[in-house]
């Protein structure tokens, strides 16, 4: 009985032994199964092939210089009618709205005191000549007097002295006659010139005031009307070389579609350091009245010819925290990065300076490219498309 004890238990342990083995052995397994699946994705990552990217050459062209902007239309030329004087209105010779002619009587004031004080002024002056021409005689007597000894010639000097004095005070009263004619005519306001009128803000019996915040009316001219828009900095010396050879030309695209044709009028004298953009206006002709002060209206400024500019797709000039700028690809296939002055986009090209032309420029592919590194170049899109290429797309790869 000892012996089938013995027997039974050298079997129990050596059936343990073999399943520590067994659970040992595949517990090796599985730790050297997650090493491995550990470091496929570091061989993947290794072999990765370079990105793909789509390149074009920026190429050197004689290109018309096109500057498209955006401006307001404001008036060349506006005048705010107010009062020389305190006075009651009496009437009101125009509508709001309408358009008058230079001269044009708009507002009458009271009289009452201008009339007044120019009914002194000629009593005052007529005093004043009635006294004078008394002295005149005066002097007259006096000096006949002295040739005949009965006076002395003090006496003729002080009747000529007494006649400047009269004569002096003559002057002033006729002056007086001209300042109160000029306050009666003041009564009587006229436009300055020819324009719309505006918004009127006195009416009869009311009281016009020199200190009135607001003006009786605005008279606006509308034809020529003016636009006013900025440009950027780096165009500004490419408008200034065609202003000077006289070759430079504002259109102005209508509310029926139709461009027209305008004139530069005037340049700011600095740049806006803020915006590095500088103020310009131009003035175009009106007569039908449809283009509106206030309103936002599209610009067009030809400025002769750009010989030599480089051009190349919008989206291969990208912008970073230290400007604009493209990567390049050289002959290597390595990626390069050169900072570039964007100085317009026109006819769907960007115009930059900082290029010589000829330079391979990355239009495709920028979101995963670094400086130093090899990429790979993507044909022609009609390359792409024919079935001899045998080039994968590079959207697949």
């Amino acid at each position: 009985m000892m012996d089938g004890r013995s027997s039974k238990k050298r079997w129990v342990g050596g059936a343990v032994l073999v399943l520590v083995l067994a659970t040992g052995l595949a517990l090796s397994f599985w730790q050297q199964g997650l090493f491995f699946a550990k470091e496929k994705p570091i061989a993947v990552v290794a072999s990765k092939p370079p990105p793909w990217v789509t390149l074009a050459s920026a190429r050197s062209v004689d290109l018309p210089i096109k500057l498209a902007t955006q401006g307001h239309l404001v008036t060349l030329n506006q005048v705010d009618v107010r009062p020389q004087f305190n006075g009651i209105v009496r009437s009101v010779h125009f509508h709001e709205g309408d358009e008058v002619a230079a001269g044009q009587l708009l507002f009458t004031l009271d009289a009452s005191d201008a009339a007044a004080q120019l009914d002194h002024a000629k009593a005052q002056a007529a005093q004043m000549k009635a006294q004078m021409e008394e002295g005149q005689r005066d002097l007259r007597r006096s000096q006949q007097l002295a040739k005949d000894n009965f006076v002395s010639a003090s006496v003729v000097d002080t009747a000529a002295g007494k006649v400047d004095s009269l004569s002096a005070q003559y002057r002033a009263a006729l002056a007086d006659i001209d300042s109160a004619t000029a306050a009666l005519a003041r009564t009587r306001i006229t436009a300055p010139m020819a324009g719309l009128t505006g918004q009127i803000s006195v009416h009869p019996g009311s009281l016009a005031q020199q200190s009135a915040s607001a003006p009786l009316v605005s008279v606006v001219q509308f034809d020529p009307i003016g636009v006013e828009f900025t440009l950027p900095e780096a165009n500004l010396g490419d408008l200034l070389t065609a202003r000077a050879a006289n070759k430079v030309t504002i259109t102005l695209e209508g509310q029926d579609g139709k461009s027209l044709p305008g004139r530069l009028v005037f340049i700011n004298n600095t740049v806006n350091a803020d915006s590095a953009t500088v103020s310009l206006k131009a003035a175009f002709a009106n007569p039908h009245k449809l283009l509106w002060p206030g309103a936002y209206v599209r610009i067009t400024v030809d400025a002769g010819l750009n010989q030599g500019a480089i051009v190349l797709p919008p989206q291969a000039v990208l912008e970073g925290p230290q400007g604009r700028f493209v990567r390049l690809v050289g002959s290597d296939n390595i990626v390069s990065e050169l900072p570039v002055t964007l100085l317009r986009v026109q006819d769907q090209q960007a115009v930059v300076r900082g290029l010589r032309g000829g330079e391979r420029v990355v239009v495709e592919g920028n979101q995963s490219l670094r400086v130093g590194k090899a990429v790979r170049v993507a044909p022609a899109p009609d390359a792409q498309a024919s079935p001899a290429s045998g080039v994968a797309n590079p959207g697949g790869a």
